[in-house]
């Protein structure tokens, strides 16, 4: 964050998802930007950066980033609950191209390090939850009573060895942390020893364990975390270590939809990541395009990052400035920047990447910045005079910065001509006079959207295509209820950042092998087939056709974009019109990320399977304060 940091707050236009009117964004926390923003219209930022946003709302607070290091430019800020204060988390996903100068930004370090820090403890203690003790002990417990259970484990003949290896992991878990190094870790490891002698005593008499409890404390004690050690060479950068991959592992309350997190990961991931040591408190945890091979490894993974906050209010600004110490942008979007996104989400959805005139246009606009790029540095030249290494690495990455914010109103326009010519306009001013453009983006609850122009300048043609057709969404009765509770049907991995309990989705292993686990899947079928709960029903399928993120293919696909695992399945498209034919009745239509299904993009119908699952969600719902979903009124969507 630089000496010339301040906080600036303009409204700015951002449509809800669906077409309503735009609504002023114009009540939210300050903008946090590293240097003053232009007055210019175009220099405006799109979205404030909340300080903290709501605390427990589980799919966040979407903010728009400049540049294109991040899919979409998009990261979303959480605030989960916890026994310390609110405990921040920014999570995005690095686009592959931005990947070589983050690991740039990165000191590798030889790996982790136990260190003794004081710090206030409720719940579990730091080296019970990165080593999984209570977890192991509990399986290892589980697994003796369900065979004594079924008479496959008896004092006579012993535990199966698949148990023998869970009590072996156990063991090892506890015994591998040797001494304790603090009062309160020998009194963890008691209390896990004595733990493990009751499962022992089980297998020895084949009677079964007693319940299993975690080692619970609260006070201020000196505990053991576990940190990346500083590389020998003491060269600057971020200091990293290269770790098995883990995913956050925050709590949902199912009822509220409330989301809490301690501190916790789960490990059982396929893959890598950096664990990043940031400073001041702040970590990050990256997991690499190149390190994590796509026939190996979970592929939904590869290039989430996350930025974490201490404890604490008002670090929403400072965990998007310290994008910039892994040499990603770090400023908020402005409404150029926003242009360039919305017609680069259009270039993908419309398939018009290799349109010779969009890639001259890609070309023209690098030139472009490279041009100002040397301009600006004859004229700052002069201030790099006696800086050290890593403020000539400062200095150069705030160049770079300012050429791409100089050079984005010229790249708009050169790529909007090519847009137009691409797709039979007459030139660039046509095509954004046209009906269907609209470069603001949508807020679709925890994430933000873009349209597609081409499906906007021919919506009754659409319309005539999917007539008699629906979008439709099977879950549940219990699935439903957890949709409802936090107002969005979300990926699988979106649905990790929440807290939601593993095992909602059909195929959420084979989804992350795929990369399906980053979208949510929904298939085509004729509106007169829906005649049984529980089910979310679109039967306006334009309404989220609109979107420019979404995918489909005739057939089971477990949402595949992983291209090692692609030619096992049937091709997708991105053509709405050939989506609205779909008549396998196992197809497939991925949306990104998910869904808001309390807002503008809801679902026309709630499908439940009897008045008793319809009362209780149409009381749930007026419990919320919802009496219209998509403009009609709740009891005319939650029908049987």
């Amino acid at each position: 964050m630089g000496t010339n940091a301040k906080t600036t707050h303009t409204p700015y236009a951002i449509a809800p998802a669906g077409g309503s009117d735009p609504v002023e964004v114009d009540e939210q926390p300050a903008v946090f930007v590293d240097e003053p923003i232009a007055a210019e219209p175009g220099q405006q930022p799109v979205t404030p950066i909340p300080l903290t946003p709501d605390v427990g709302h589980a799919y966040g607070e979407p903010v728009l980033v400049g540049g294109a290091d991040l899919n979409a430019s998009t990261a979303t800020l959480v605030s989960y609950h916890s026994a310390n204060g609110p405990r921040t988390v920014l999570h995005a996903r690095v686009d592959e191209d931005a990947e070589a100068k983050l690991l740039d930004a990165l000191n590798i370090s030889p790996g982790m390090v136990p260190t003794q820090v004081e710090q206030q403890v409720t719940g579990r203690l730091p080296v019970d939850e990165q080593h999984d003790l209570a977890e192991k002990i509990i399986t290892a417990a589980k697994s003796v009573n369900h065979h004594i259970a079924n008479g496959t484990l008896t004092a006579e003949q012993g535990p199966p060895a698949t148990t023998a290896k869970k009590i072996d992991a156990a063991e090892t878990a506890v015994q591998g942390l040797g001494d304790a190094a603090s009062p309160v870790e020998k009194a963890m490891l008691d209390h896990y020893a004595a733990q493990l002698q009751d499962v022992q005593h089980a297998v020895a008499t084949g009677t079964p364990v007693a319940q299993v409890k975690p080692f619970l404390h609260e006070g201020t004690e000196l505990v053991t975390v576990m940190v990346p050690a500083s590389p020998p060479d003491g060269a600057a950068g971020a200091v990293a270590v290269l770790r098995g991959a883990t995913r956050i592992k925050p709590k949902l309350d199912t009822t509220t939809g409330q989301a809490s997190w301690d501190g916790a990961r789960t490990t059982n991931v396929l893959g890598k990541e950096y664990a990043i040591d940031l400073g001041d408190g702040y970590q990050a945890v990256y997991r690499p395009y190149g390190v994590n091979d796509p026939a190996t490894t979970e592929y939904s993974l590869r290039g989430r990052l996350e930025v974490i906050a201490p404890a604490g209010e008002g670090h929403g600004p400072e965990l998007v400035a310290r994008l910039g110490q892994l040499n990603l942008a770090n400023r908020p979007m402005t409404r150029d920047e926003g242009e360039y996104t919305y017609l680069t989400a259009n270039i993908t959805a419309q398939s018009l990447e290799k349109r010779a005139e969009v890639a001259a246009a890609h070309a023209t606009g690098q030139h472009l910045e490279e041009m100002v790029r040397q301009e600006i540095f004859h004229e700052r030249s002069h201030e790099a005079v006696g800086m050290t290494g890593p403020q000539l690495a400062d200095f150069a990455k705030n160049i770079q910065l300012e050429a791409h914010t100089r050079a984005l109103p010229a790249k708009v326009q050169v790529l909007r001509e090519a847009v137009a010519k691409a797709t039979g306009f007459a030139d660039g001013d046509a095509l954004a006079a046209s009906t269907g453009y609209d470069p603001a983006p949508r807020r679709s609850a925890g994430w933000l959207t873009w349209t597609r122009f081409d499906v906007g300048n021919s919506a009754s043609k659409l319309s005539s295509a999917v007539a008699g057709r629906s979008l439709v969404h099977s879950t549940s009765y219990t699935g439903l209820k957890a949709m409802l509770a936090t107002a969005v049907l979300a990926s699988t991995e979106r649905r990790t950042t929440m807290g939601t309990h593993v095992g909602v989705g059909q195929s959420e292993a084979a989804d992350k092998l795929t990369g399906g686990a980053s979208s949510v899947f929904l298939r085509v079928l004729p509106t007169s087939s829906l005649d049984s709960g529980p089910k979310l029903i679109w039967d306006q399928p334009g309404r989220l056709l609109a979107r420019a993120d979404y995918y489909g293919a005739n057939a089971d696909t477990y949402g595949v974009v992983n291209p090692a695992k692609a030619g096992q399945y049937a091709k997708s498209t991105r053509d709405p019109f050939k989506i609205a034919k779909f008549a396998n009745s196992s197809n497939e239509v991925m949306f990104t990320d998910g869904i808001d299904l309390l807002g503008p993009e809801g679902p026309s119908r709630i499908l439940c399977n009897n008045t008793s699952q319809r009362d209780e969600i149409r009381t749930m719902l007026q419990a919320k304060g919802i009496t219209a979903i998509a403009g009609k009124p709740v009891e005319k969507v939650v029908t049987v």
